[in-house]
C-alpha cells in the first residue's frame, strides 16, 4: 500500500466541519463548577486523531451534504469515544495517554469513572436535543456493544484457550461499532439507499476491526515515546490479542507450557513483553498480524464502491492507508 497521506491532508476537505464539531464539545463541556472544569481542560490536553468524526462528516457528504445535525452526531460520537477511553485508563491502569498524565493518574480511579460516567450522559443530552428517534436507537445499542465487548474481554481475562475468532468478536464490539455507527449516522436525514448505507455501515466496522489489530499490535510492539500512552496493559492484565493468540498456536507444547505460565504470573510485565515480543517477532507473528489488519482494511475500501470514485470516497480510502502504517 501507498504511503499514507498526513491527517492533516486528508482533512483538509473537511477541516471546516471539523472546527465546527470542537466548537460544538467546547461549548457543551464548559462548566461553572471548578473541579469539574479543571478536568474538561485535562481532557483537552490529549486532543485525538478525530477519525470518527472525519468518517461520519465524509460518509454525510457522500450521502447529500454535512447538516447541523452531523456536526451534533459527530460531536455525540466524540464524547462518547472519550468517555470509553477514561474508563479504559482506569480499567488498564494507564498513567499515560498521549504524553500526558491520565485523569486517574493525577486524580484517582472515583473521579475518573465518574467522569467517564458525564460525558456520556454529556454525549445523549446532545444527541436526544436532535428529536431523532433514529439516532438514538443506534447510538443506545452502539454504547451496549461496546460495554457487551469490553465484558466479554474481561471474561476472557487470562483464557489461554481463547481463539482467533473470538477475539474478532470483541474487538468488533468494543471498537468497530463506534467505527461503523459514525458512518452510519453521516447517512441520517438524506434517502441514501439502502446498499449506501450498508456499504457505509461495513466500512465503518471493517476499518475498526482493522484499526484494533494495529492497536493490539503497537501495545506490544511500539515505543511508549512514538505512542505516546502506557504500553504493555493487555499483557499485565492477562488480555490475549492477535499477536498473543497467534504466537501460542504456534509454539510446540513444552514452549506454549512455559509461555502461559509466564503469561499468567501476577507480575514481572517487562520481561513478559521482551519474552513475547522477541518471539513473535522471531515467527514472523506481527507482519502476519499487520496483513489481517490489511485484509480488514481492503474489505472496507472495496465497500466504498458502491459510491464511485468521488473526492470523498477517495479521502476515506486513504483514511485506511493512515491506519495502517500510524504508530501512535
Amino acid at each position: 500500500m501507498a504511503q499514507a497521506p498526513t491527517l492533516k491532508k486528508l482533512y483538509g476537505p473537511i477541516q471546516g466541519d471539523i472546527d465546527r464539531v470542537e466548537t460544538l464539545l467546547r461549548d457543551e463541556l464548559r462548566s461553572d463548577n471548578p473541579f469539574l472544569a479543571s478536568l474538561v481542560a485535562h481532557s483537552q490536553k490529549f486532543g485525538g486523531k478525530r477519525m470518527r468524526s472525519a468518517m461520519l462528516l465524509y460518509s454525510a457528504r457522500l450521502c447529500g451534504g454535512v447538516s447541523d445535525a452531523h456536526v451534533a452526531l459527530a460531536g455525540v460520537v466524540e464524547l462518547l469515544h472519550s468517555a470509553t477511553l477514561v474508563h479504559d485508563d482506569v480499567l488498564d491502569e494507564s498513567h499515560l495517554r498521549r504524553q500526558v498524565d491520565t485523569r486517574n493518574e493525577r486524580w484517582g480511579n472515583e473521579t475518573s469513572i465518574l467522569f467517564g460516567d458525564y460525558l456520556f450522559a454529556k454525549a445523549f443530552i446532545l444527541c436526544s436535543r436532535l428529536n431523532n428517534h433514529e439516532a438514538n436507537r443506534i447510538l443506545g445499542r452502539t454504547a451496549q456493544d461496546m460495554c457487551e465487548g469490553e465484558l466479554s474481554q474481561i471474561a476472557t481475562k487470562f483464557d489461554l484457550s481463547i481463539d482467533e475468532s473470538r477475539y474478532l468478536r470483541i474487538i468488533e464490539l468494543k471498537t468497530g461499532r463506534l467505527f461503523s455507527t459514525a458512518c452510519r449516522l453521516g447517512s441520517l436525514g438524506w434517502e441514501a439507499d439502502r446498499k449506501q448505507i450498508d456499504a457505509l455501515t461495513a466500512y465503518g466496522l471493517n476499518f475498526g476491526i482493522a484499526f484494533q489489530i494495529v492497536d493490539d499490535v503497537l501495545d506490544l510492539a511500539g515505543e511508549e515515546a512514538e505512542v505516546g500512552k502506557s504500553l504493555g496493559t493487555d499483557l499485565s492484565k492477562g488480555k490475549l490479542t492477535l499477536p498473543v493468540i497467534r504466537l501460542l498456536r504456534s509454539l510446540p507444547d513444552a514452549r506454549r507450557r512455559d509461555l502461559q505460565d509466564l503469561i499468567a504470573s501476577p507480575d514481572g510485565l517487562p520481561e513478559k513483553r521482551d519474552t513475547v515480543l522477541g518471539l513473535v517477532r522471531e515467527r514472523g507473528i506481527l507482519d502476519g498480524c499487520l496483513d489481517r489488519a490489511r485484509e480488514y482494511l481492503s474489505a472496507a475500501q472495496e465497500s466504498l464502491e458502491a459510491f464511485g470514485d468521488t473526492p470523498e470516497s477517495a479521502s476515506l480510502r486513504e483514511l485506511a492507508g493512515f491506519a495502517l502504517q500510524r504508530r501512535a
